[in-house]
């Protein structure tokens, strides 16, 4: 497999140097020029081509033309980035930026890679699938951002900015319909009712039926009801003084619920994506009581999100510099109940699922941030700096299930299944969080420019558990081979185990940026940056003696690149070669003991990667525009922990090699490839605008990505590894000549390609078939 993909890795490199070449010798009648694209990746608005670190940006026109209408649609696009949803929920999303992720969602655990909208962190990664609509631009930018972002973007930040009200009255209005009933409307308006307030409501509602048929209950699964509204308001108070206010409110019911083709298993990804199955006997319908009482009747499968925010961000002007006081709060409320191993692998169709949790969650967290900029010394020197506070509080009942099938329970009595609870707790852990920042760009000459940050951030974490039906008084989950009152879930008994469930630290974490303009049109730079994410606790431990600590997680970064704008500023090539060095890099594990999913979450090794990235885009002329990214990396794990030591030791000592296929030890005991790093990623995509009758245009687009070889299991089980797959977008567009009206005809997967996203304890899941929409928009 390694000399396979040595073989593409050298005819990808190839295809994209062709690609470059081809753009810089195709002919233009009529030159055109690229749109400048705004970035705030260091907190400022600048033309992403002045920006010395690793981006990729989308404007407007690229989000409705790439098709980008969520989160999980940036990974055809952005190099090295791999993802899809998390398994069971639709509304949480996977990344895995240059190597660093998280698989998990539960409130213990926080992602690296940071997702911002309108500078605000969300924190929980199991709402962060949010619906892009009335988008202003996204953002991904690569690699640590410790200092102006902070912590928990060890692999990067996915920034979002929304529209804010304009001092026009207008707005548009799209509704769509697509495959598997899908309906669509969007619509925003924008009302100035005076020169000085502005206001804008957005809204957005889906609905589609699902593609997965679920044999037991004859029901459709794995399709979403989503609606989203929000209201700005944009207050001009003086010359000098801007106030944004916003307030949203989302609701969301995907899901990602195991399913296969007809004629294949849950245990590998293969046959026709267009014909999925799912054969768990937990219905969707509501019953009565809570999720657990609802479980107990058989019903309430599903997931359902409920989120608020509040956001204020006020402007103001003294002198040469800026104040920012922007504060926000947000809730997240997340309740699901869902069946992880197919309602039995066996395919009993059980009414009490497979392995089952029920999880109801409240989420809240606030942040408030006081942010300066000014220009010294004649603008030699660009200062940004800031105070920052985050506060988190987090409340889940957790229940875990799982279903023995022909049990025993006397001499000639069988149970056809038997339903045991393995753990129902109640976790509360909270954070409190500040810091303080400072990054200044010194521009030593005209060409010369000598940036450095740092950041100082201090969090103290807490996590407490309740028992709500404890061993002691009867209730029988598994004791993990403790006895007496020990084996009740308290935070009592984890503390008398010797487990800390309080992580106080601080940190400062710099960065350095050399970057040199050598004319107009091409600059270089060198830099390194330091970032870290929090520690936590390997929450869905099921005793107290395996609710373990995690620490946290620390990366220095270090990138050359090259910006250049060429050709009459009709090409755009961009070239970042990367080192990230990772020191107790934090990985989730599930793995199947004995019939019971053991998750197991430490810091398990260091990581190493290293790689390049380009991106390139191309408009000869105002019809044509062609675009190329390319993402290579290279990573192992090194400075194996003692757990990891000892895992391989006893795997190698064990005839049948027990303890393979666990943590980071593979199968056949040794240590395993990091998960989700294929060493490619090729896009290559184009469109193209036809002149038609009465001013009228046609514009045909389609891109296509190429990604190679990689395991999506952390003990690279062969089950979870893909071999590398080819994905292509395509669309069909029809504009008049004022961009008053836009009807689109567009299909993703156009191929209905099949690949593995996810992996857990030998099931596979895999990617959403071929999907297609049309839409019809009116602007005004």
């Amino acid at each position: 497999m390694r000399a396979q993909t040595g073989k593409f890795l050298t005819t990808a490199s190839t295809i994209t140097l062709t690609m470059v070449g081809a753009l810089v010798l195709t002919p233009s009648a009529a030159q055109a020029q690229l749109d400048e694209i705004v970035t705030t990746a260091q907190r400022r608005e600048q033309n992403v081509q002045d920006v010395p670190l690793a981006v990729t940006a989308f404007s407007p026109d690229d989000i409705e033309n790439l098709q980008i209408d969520e989160p999980l649609d940036l990974i055809q696009y952005v190099p090295n980035l791999y993802g899809g949803n998390n398994t069971g929920l639709g509304t949480a999303n996977v990344y895995y930026l240059r190597g660093l992720g998280n698989t998990e969602s539960i409130a213990t655990f926080d992602a690296p890679v940071g997702t911002y909208v309108d500078e605000v962190y969300l924190a929980r990664q199991n709402g962060n699938n949010v619906g892009y609509f009335d988008v202003e631009s996204i953002e991904v930018l690569r690699g640590p951002q410790g200092t102006l972002f902070g912590r928990n973007t060890t692999g990067g930040a996915i920034i979002t900015r929304t529209r804010k009200p304009s001092e026009e009255a207008g707005g548009f209005v799209e509704v769509g319909y697509g495959k598997y009933d899908q309906i669509l409307g969007r619509a925003s308006v924008d009302v100035p009712l005076s020169d000085t307030v502005l206001t804008k409501i957005s809204a957005y509602y889906t609905d589609n039926d699902g593609f997965v048929d679920n044999l037991a209950t004859g029901e459709t699964l794995n399709g979403a009801e989503t609606f989203g509204i929000r209201g700005d308001v944009r207050l001009l108070l003086g010359d000098n003084l801007t106030w944004d206010l916003s307030a949203d409110y989302t609701e969301d019911s995907g899901t990602s619920i195991l399913n296969y083709s007809e004629d294949g298993s849950p245990f590998a990804a293969s046959g026709n994506g267009d014909n999925r199955v799912s054969n768990t006997g937990i219905s969707t319908e509501s019953g009565e009581g809570t999720l657990f009482e609802q479980f107990q009747q058989g019903q309430g499968l599903g997931n359902q999100n409920e989120g608020f925010s509040l956001t204020s961000n006020a402007k103001l002007d003294v002198g040469t510099g800026t104040f920012n006081f922007i504060a926000s709060y947000r809730s997240l409320d997340q309740d699901f109940l869902l069946d992880f191993f197919d309602g039995g692998l066996g395919g009993q169709q059980s009414a009490s699922g497979g392995f089952v949790i029920i999880n109801e969650g409240e989420h809240e967290q606030i942040s408030l941030e006081l942010k300066y900029s000014n220009s010294y010394f004649d603008g030699a020197l660009d200062l940004i700096s800031g105070l920052y506070y985050f506060n988190e509080e987090n409340t889940t009942e957790l229940i875990d299930s799982f279903t023995l099938f022909d049990f025993p329970v006397a001499p000639g009595v069988v149970l056809p299944e038997l339903p045991i609870t393995l753990a129902n707790r109640t976790i509360d852990n909270d954070l409190d969080s500040y810091a303080a920042y400072a990054q200044g760009d010194y521009h030593v000459t005209d060409q010369l420019t000598l940036t450095v940050g740092v950041r100082w951030t201090e969090e103290d974490k807490e996590v407490e558990y309740v028992d709500n039906a404890p061993a002691s008084t009867g209730f029988p989950p598994a004791d993990g081979g403790l006895t007496g009152d020990l084996s009740d879930l308290t935070t009592a008994n984890i503390n008398a185990l010797g487990i800390a469930t309080e992580q106080k630290k601080s940190l400062i974490t710099p960065r350095f940026v050399l970057n040199y303009d050598w004319n107009d049109y091409v600059s270089t730079f060198v830099s390194a940056t330091n970032g870290f994410k929090s520690g936590g606790w390997n929450a869905r431990g099921t005793t107290a003696n395996t609710i373990l600590p995690f620490f946290r997680e620390k990366v220095w970064n270090y990138e050359a690149g090259i910006r250049s704008v060429l050709l009459d500023n009709t090409l755009s090539f961009n070239a970042t070669a990367f080192y990230t060095d990772v020191s107790d890099f934090q990985l989730p594990t599930a793995f199947d003991s004995g019939g019971t999913i053991i998750f197991v979450t430490q810091n398990f090794a260091d990581l190493e990667n290293k790689g390049i990235e380009l991106d390139v885009s191309y408009q000869p002329n105002e019809e044509l525009t062609l675009y190329g990214s390319l993402g290579i990396q290279d990573a192992e794990y090194k400075n194996i922990a003692e757990l990891g030591l000892q895992r391989q030791a006893d795997c190698l000592a064990s005839p049948t090699n027990a303890g393979g296929g666990q943590g980071i030890v593979a199968p056949d005991c040794s240590i395993a490839d990091p998960t989700r790093t294929p060493e490619y990623s090729l896009t290559v995509g184009g469109a193209y605008d036809f002149s038609i009758a009465n001013g009228w245009k046609l514009t045909p687009s389609a891109n296509v990505r190429f990604v190679g070889e990689t395991f999506v299991g952390t003990a690279n089980e062969q089950a979870s590894f893909e071999d590398g797959y080819t994905l292509v977008n395509a669309g069909l567009a029809l504009t008049d000549d004022d961009d008053k009206w836009r009807a689109s005809l567009e299909c993703k997967n156009c191929l209905d390609e099949t690949f593995t996203t996810n992996f857990l304890a030998g099931t596979v899941y895999s990617n959403n078939p071929i999907t297609w929409q049309a839409t019809l928009r009116r602007n005004f």
